[in-house]
C-alpha cells in the first residue's frame, strides 16, 4: 500500500499537489471570490475556457478519492423544510454541484448514513471507519466524509482513535445549506480534495491522520471544537491551533500533519456501539443518580465521563458518586467544562482518569473505544497518556 501511495505522490507537481492552484480551481467551479456555485451556459463556457489553460491529468492518472456520506447541513436545503434545514441532497448531487472536480480526481461515493449529525450513533461512526478502511484497500488516495457540523468533532475523533491508515481522512461540513445564496459546502469539498491529494498529508511511518476542514482551515480531529452556533468561523483548535490554512496562493502548514490522538486501532471496532458511557455534568447542587444506580446494580454502565469545573472541581454529591463508582470497579474519566486550558493531570492509582484538555464528549468517545481493549482503570489511564500534549515538570512553587 505504501508503494502505491508513493506512486501517486510522484504524480504531484512541484507544489506537492495533483491539483492546480486554488484560485484557478475555485474559478473552474464558479466559486472564486466567495460567490455561489452557478449554473448555466455562461458559467459553463467560462469553465471550458479556463480548463483549456490548465494542464489536466490523464484520465488514468487522476487520483481516486472516496467520498463517504453521512448527511448534515452540507446535504440540506431550506426549501425542503418548513422550518430550519432538511436533508435532501445525496452525495452524488453534492459532487455534481462542483462539476469540474471530475477533471482532477475520480470520486467514488459510499454511504455510511443519511442523518442530521445529532442523530448519528456510534454504530454510524463504525460505518465511517469501515468505509475508510475499504477505501485504502481499494487504492484511494484519500477519504472525504461529508458530515453535519454539530457532532463532526466526535465522529472525527472516534475515527482518529480507531484508524491507522496510510491515507488521510478529511471530514467536511457546512454552516449554510446547499441552496443558500453563498453556500460554504462546495468550497469545503474542493479544499478537501486538495488536501487529500497533497504529499504532506500522506505519511508512511505513522497514521496519516483524520482532519476536519471548514472555512479554509484544517484542524486535527483531536483538537477541533465547535464554538459558535451560527458563524462560518465556528471551529477552533484552542491552544494547539490548526494544522493548516488555505489561501488563494498557498497552503500554510502550522503543525506537522498526522494523528495527534492515541492510537487505539487495536480496539474491537464492532464492540464500540455496545459500550454504555453516560456523561455526568457538574453544577451548583448537581447530583449523579445514574452513577448511584450503577453502584447499586440498578443501571448497567460500562463507564462514566464526568464534566467538572475549572481544573477538576465537582459538586459534593458528584465527588462522592465518583469515588463510589471507582470503588465498584467502574471506570471514570473526567474533563473540564472550560473551552480552553487543561484540567489537572491525574496519575494517582485508583483515581478518575483526567482527560486534561479534551472536552467531555470526546472523553466519552475515548472511553468507549478504550473499553473494548481493557476495563482496567490504570490501563485506560495509559491510553490517555499516549495522546496528551503535557509533559511532567517540576512545579515552579517547589523550586
Amino acid at each position: 500500500m505504501a508503494d502505491k501511495h508513493a506512486e501517486k505522490a510522484s504524480m504531484g507537481d512541484e507544489t506537492g499537489s495533483f491539483l492546480p492552484n486554488r484560485r484557478s480551481f475555485l474559478q473552474l467551479a464558479g466559486a472564486a471570490g466567495g460567490t455561489a456555485l452557478a449554473s448555466g451556459a455562461a458559467t459553463a463556457q467560462s469553465a471550458e475556457e479556463m480548463l483549456e489553460d490548465v494542464e489536466l491529468p490523464d484520465e488514468d492518472e487522476r487520483p481516486l478519492v472516496r467520498l463517504v456520506q453521512t448527511g448534515g447541513t452540507i446535504a440540506s436545503t431550506e426549501e425542503a423544510a418548513d422550518e430550519g434545514y432538511s436533508l435532501s441532497e445525496e452525495a452524488d448531487a453534492i459532487v455534481e454541484s462542483v462539476p469540474e472536480l471530475e477533471h482532477f480526481v475520480d470520486i467514488e461515493i459510499a454511504e455510511a448514513a443519511q442523518k442530521g449529525s445529532p442523530s448519528l450513533l456510534v454504530e454510524d461512526y463504525v460505518s465511517v471507519a469501515k468505509a475508510a478502511k475499504q477505501a485504502e484497500e481499494d487504492g484511494a488516495a484519500g477519504v472525504i466524509v461529508t458530515h453535519g457540523t454539530n457532532t463532526i468533532e466526535e465522529d472525527a475523533y472516534f475515527n482518529d482513535l480507531v484508524l491507522d491508515l496510510d491515507i488521510p481522512v478529511v471530514f467536511v461540513g457546512a454552516m449554510r445549506p446547499a441552496d443558500a445564496i453563498v453556500a460554504d459546502g462546495p468550497s469545503n469539498l474542493l479544499l478537501a480534495a486538495r488536501l487529500v491529494t497533497r504529499n504532506e498529508f500522506h505519511l508512511s511511518d505513522e497514521p496519516s491522520g483524520v482532519y476536519a476542514l471548514l472555512n479554509e482551515t484544517v484542524h486535527a480531529a483531536r483538537d477541533i471544537m465547535k464554538s459558535d452556533a451560527w458563524s462560518l468561523e465556528t471551529f477552533s483548535s484552542g491552544s494547539p491551533g490548526p494544522i493548516a490554512r488555505f489561501t488563494d496562493d498557498e497552503i500554510l502548514i502550522y503543525r506537522e500533519p498526522g494523528s495527534y490522538s492515541s492510537n487505539l486501532s487495536d480496539c474491537d471496532l464492532e464492540a464500540t456501539p455496545e459500550m454504555t458511557v453516560p456523561i455526568v455534568a457538574t453544577g451548583a447542587g448537581a447530583e449523579a443518580p445514574l452513577m448511584e444506580q450503577a453502584v447499586n446494580g440498578k443501571y448497567d454502565a460500562d463507564g462514566f465521563a464526568v464534566q467538572h469545573s475549572g481544573r477538576g472541581g465537582t459538586s459534593p454529591a458528584i465527588s462522592d458518586a465518583v469515588e463510589a463508582t471507582l470503588d465498584a470497579g467502574i471506570p471514570v474519566v473526567s474533563s473540564t467544562r472550560n473551552f480552553d486550558g487543561p484540567a489537572s493531570p491525574s496519575d494517582e492509582e485508583g483515581t478518575d482518569v483526567s482527560m486534561e484538555d479534551l472536552p467531555v464528549w470526546k472523553a466519552r468517545i475515548h472511553l468507549i473505544v478504550a473499553l473494548t481493549i481493557t476495563s482496567d482503570l490504570e490501563e485506560i489511564r495509559e491510553t490517555v497518556e499516549a495522546g496528551k500534549y503535557g509533559t511532567a515538570i517540576v512545579p515552579t512553587s517547589t523550586l
